[in-house]
């Protein structure tokens, strides 16, 4: 489990925290992540293929290739594979542009979240104990349904600008923490 994700574990195991903080140490994950494994030349890549579309679909061999050669390039890399995988099927389901983009990258943050959801799952099955692993991982649930990964996805991608890390809410006053 990469760091971020255990700093997400972390806030979730702990009973006194909301998903507000949660929430934003997941984006954070997910930002983390993207940055480490989808290269400025793979989102170009698939950027050039969403735009265009319609000659990429006029030659499916051709899109077939370069989306091998692309995963080939990202071996070791899980999110960039399910990216392109996400790519490959939201080009053949006949979206183009900006919204295929998004779209791709929306299906690629989804599938990672689960991903990350069931890593800090199994590791608190292996360290502690069933319904301590399963509380967190609702929690996890809960904070994921509450990420917005449209406009997550949009900003990674960079078809929006924004910035793609989320300040975690800081309680550093007396009436601050924990609500009871």
């Amino acid at each position: 489990m990469r760091k971020p994700w255990k700093a997400v574990a972390e806030v979730a195991d702990t009973a006194a925290s909301s998903l507000s903080e949660v929430v934003p140490r997941m984006l954070n994950a997910l930002s983390k992540d993207w940055r480490e494994e989808i290269s400025p030349r793979l989102l170009s890549a698939l950027r050039d293929m969403f735009a265009r579309a319609e000659q990429v679909m006029m030659f499916p061999e051709d899109r077939c290739a370069e989306l091998d050669r692309l995963s080939r390039a990202a071996v070791g890399l899980p999110l960039a594979r399910v990216f392109i995988e996400c790519a490959d099927r939201v080009l053949a389901g006949g979206q183009y542009g900006e919204a295929g983009m998004e779209a791709a990258a929306r299906s690629a943050l989804e599938l990672h979240v689960t991903r990350g959801v069931r890593q800090v799952e199994e590791h608190y099955l292996r360290e502690s104990s069933a319904p301590r692993a399963g509380r967190v991982r609702d929690k996890l649930e809960q904070a994921a349904s509450g990420c917005d990964l449209t406009g997550w996805a949009r900003r990674l991608t960079r078809i929006d600008q924004g910035p793609t890390t989320v300040r975690p809410p800081k309680n550093d006053g007396l009436d601050d923490g924990a609500p009871l």
